[in-house]
C-alpha cells in the first residue's frame, strides 16, 4: 500500500510542495517527499524514532515534530498542504505498545483535510490489527459523511487477503 500511496501522491509532489507526513515511523514517506518537496512537516510520538529519523535524514526542508499527529491542528492556519500521508498502527522499528488512538487519529485526519489545498491529495494507510481495526472503522465512518463531489475517497485493498493493509485515497476538489 505504500507504493499505491506514493503513486497517488506523485502528481502533487513538486519543488514548491508542502507535504505532511502525519506518522513518521521509519521515515520512508518523508524520504519520498524530500526527493522534490520544498518543505516536509513530520509528526512522530516516539522521541527515539524521531531522533533516529532526524539523524538519518539531515535535511533543512524536514521539520520533525515530536508529538501526536493531532498537532496538525496547531499548524499555522494559513498553511496549505499539497499532500498528506498517514500510516496508522505501530512503528515496526519502535515500541509496539505506543500506538495512535482512534479519536486522536480522527481529529488529525479532520485537521489535515482542512489544511489540504484545492487539488491536494491525502493517503490513509490502515493496518487491521486489533487496535487498528477500531481506528479504521471510526475514520471510515466519518469519511462516508463527506461530500463526494468535494472529497472523493477511494478505498484500495486486496480482496483475497483478510488481514492485509488497505488505503483510502482522497483528493480535495473544491
Amino acid at each position: 500500500m505504500v507504493e499505491v500511496s506514493h503513486d497517488f501522491l506523485k502528481p502533487v509532489l513538486h519543488r514548491d510542495a508542502v507535504m505532511i507526513d502525519a506518522t513518521l515511523g521509519t521515515g520512508r514517506d518523508s524520504a519520498f517527499f524530500l526527493r522534490k518537496a520544498r518543505r516536509v512537516i513530520a509528526f512522530e510520538i516516539q522521541p527515539e524514532t524521531a531522533a533516529r529519523c532526524r539523524q538519518a535524514m539531515e535535511d533543512p526542508r524536514l521539520e520533525i515534530r515530536v508529538e501526536n499527529h493531532t498537532g496538525i491542528r496547531e499548524l499555522d492556519p494559513a498553511l496549505e498542504a499539497d499532500g498528506v500521508i498517514f500510516n496508522f498502527g505501530w512503528d515496526p522499528a519502535g515500541d509496539r505498545q505506543v500506538v495512535t488512538q482512534p479519536e486522536d487519529s480522527l481529529r488529525a485526519v479532520q485537521a489535515a483535510l482542512e489544511r489540504l489545498r484545492v487539488k491536494g491529495r491525502m493517503s490513509l494507510v490502515f493496518y487491521p490489527h486489533a487496535d487498528g481495526r477500531r481506528e479504521a472503522d471510526l475514520i471510515l465512518d466519518w469519511l462516508k459523511t463527506l461530500d463526494h463531489r468535494q472529497y472523493p475517497c477511494e478505498k484500495v485493498e486486496l480482496v483475497n487477503s483478510g488481514r492485509s493493509p488497505f488505503c483510502v485515497l482522497i483528493e480535495r476538489r473544491k
